[in-house]
């Protein structure tokens, strides 16, 4: 299923490559004391939260208001949304606790209330421990047209076009670097909007 999800995210870095680092953000700016009041409700200055959001390759200017971050960065850990998601993943506290410790991302002695500040976070680790990440990609050969349908709708491209690309782009997924060579392409992208201008990029 490996090769099914390689080709789907080929197929969209094709579509997208044109467009990707020319696209500018709004300068968009949430309400202070909304913001403020948030901040307060998380237990983080305005700094962490920048450094927080930064490992998603986001910034405050690109949300519209403390609505939308809310939805982004999901519930805030308090004792109820915790005691939440061990009842939902049928744990107990101390063997949260122990996992995320053996992660690494919780020391002895800390509580995950001090130490964490979104749910989602915690449940990240759980399902990697669970492996439901790897379950959730295993999709049948039905969804994968589904998929590709939804995907190719409106392009105004013809089924015997679409079998063309189809036939064109499967010998590049079979190839054993292929996995790497997407990669590279993708820190390439990401390294684009840090250009100014046409100039300053180089072939290296």
């Amino acid at each position: 299923m490996k090769k099914y999800f390689l080709f789907f995210v080929a197929l969209i870095v094709l579509f997208s490559l044109g467009l990707s680092g020319t696209k500018g953000y709004a300068a968009a700016k949430i309400n202070q004391d909304e913001l403020n009041a948030y901040l307060s409700e998380v237990r983080m200055t305005q700094e962490e939260l920048e450094n927080y959001l930064s490992y998603y390759d986001l910034t405050l200017n690109e949300l519209e208001s403390v609505e939308e971050l809310r939805d982004t960065l999901g519930q805030t850990v308090t004792p109820e949304t915790l005691q939440n998601l061990l009842k939902e993943y049928e744990m107990t506290e101390a063997e949260l606790r122990e996992l995320l410790i053996e992660y690494g991302e919780l020391e002895e002695g800390d509580t995950i209330i001090d130490t964490f500040h979104f749910i989602y976070d915690i449940e990240d680790i759980i399902e990697l421990e669970m492996g439901y990440d790897e379950e959730e990609m295993e999709y049948g050969d039905e969804e994968i047209i589904d998929l590709m349908d939804g995907l190719f709708t409106g392009t105004g491209l013809t089924d015997e076009e679409l079998d063309r690309f189809m036939n064109h782009i499967s010998p590049i997924v079979d190839d054993p670097s292929f996995e790497d060579r997407l990669l590279a392409i993708s820190d390439r992208m990401d390294q684009l909007e840090y250009f100014e201008t046409i100039d300053e990029l180089s072939a290296e």
